[in-house]
């Protein structure tokens, strides 16, 4: 899965390749010229989440802290609002 990153698709024009470029500089290519083909994709279920600090553990007159979770598969549905759980999994960083 992917989380909550978008799917890196490499932007390739075929008018601008290496050796062609001084040539068709006018020509331009589409922004984005792949398109989406549901009947041959594969889907996951996932799921996001807002995991907050327990909020017994905050003093008084500050806000709970938080961190987003995406969950996939088969933990997708399995938490309900104002579960008191506990994670393990890998922290990572996305733009």
């Amino acid at each position: 899965g992917n989380g909550f990153g978008a799917p890196s698709i490499p932007r390739v024009c075929d008018n601008l390749r290496a050796n062609e470029a001084r040539q068709n500089a006018e020509q331009k290519c589409p922004l984005d010229p792949w398109v989406i083909i549901p009947d041959r994709s594969k889907f996951t279920n996932s799921q996001r989440l807002k995991l907050q600090e327990n909020p017994e553990m905050v003093p008084t007159g500050e806000v709970p802290r938080h961190i987003d979770l995406c969950v996939e598969n088969m933990l997708v549905g399995t938490c309900k609002p104002g579960s008191r759980v506990t994670i393990v999994g890998i922290y990572s960083i996305y733009q």
